[in-house]
């Protein structure tokens, strides 16, 4: 994982700074952005392996950001906050966000988490060879891995990157019940440092967006986790 490339947006100086020092001593590449304006840009033209982005930020917010890095990339993308409550949670994943580190963190804890997220990014690739998953249909719903869509009567699902991951791991296991923990170890790389209500969001949003196409196959098991079931 040595060289890996790590992008940290963060508007304070000296936050910055330690994680910057701390990350490069762990082997990583990293570059650093104070605003979100620049944050784009670099996200754009430094291709980093992860990227760090706080959430309050000069010129356009890390929301924003994350929204608009998500449109052209897979990246992971880690929110660190001050804010702690569930729906800064629930806003930054579903605009894309893979992870939320809340503030005051630990810098073993960063580290863990961007060795995690790289970990499985690099094991994937920035998208799916072609040809490295077959085409799943369900009903009406095609999630076609090549191609990293899912579709429904020809309309594509407007899904985040962990969301697609999420759907086509449950069209892969029919009628497989899995716990949060499962779910957390295959997409998130551990279920060690990630909020356990993270998986609980990110299926919400897929629900969400799979119940406006009328598909509404992944049924909750009380007590246990969630399962896909036609």
């Amino acid at each position: 994982m040595a060289n890996e490339k790590v992008l940290v947006v963060e508007d304070d100086l000296d936050l910055a700074g330690i994680m910057e020092d701390y990350l490069k001593k762990e082997g990583f590449a990293v570059w650093h952005a104070y605003d979100g304006e620049s944050a784009v840009s670099e996200a754009r033209n430094f291709e980093p392996s992860l990227v760090l982005l706080d959430i309050m930020l000069p010129k356009i917010d890390g929301i924003e950001v994350c929204r608009q890095i998500r449109q052209a990339s897979f990246v992971p993308i880690v929110i660190i906050s001050a804010k702690s409550s569930d729906l800064d949670k629930l806003v930054s994943l579903g605009v894309g966000a893979d992870d939320y580190l809340t503030k005051p963190f630990s810098l073993v804890e960063l580290v863990a988490r961007a060795k995690s997220h790289i970990r499985r990014y690099v094991a994937f690739g920035a998208r799916p060879a072609a040809g490295a998953g077959a085409r799943m249909t369900c009903g009406t719903l095609i999630v076609d891995p090549a191609s990293f869509t899912a579709s429904v009567n020809g309309e594509t699902l407007p899904l985040t990157a962990k969301e697609f991951r999420l759907l086509e791991y449950f069209c892969a296991h029919p009628s497989q019940v899995f716990s949060r923990e499962q779910l957390l170890t295959a997409l998130w790389g551990t279920a060690d440092y990630v909020d356990h209500n993270t998986v609980a969001v990110t299926v919400g949003r897929l629900r969400e967006k799979l119940a406006r196409a009328n598909v509404q196959y992944v049924k909750t098991v009380w007590g246990v986790g969630y399962k896909w079931e036609k």
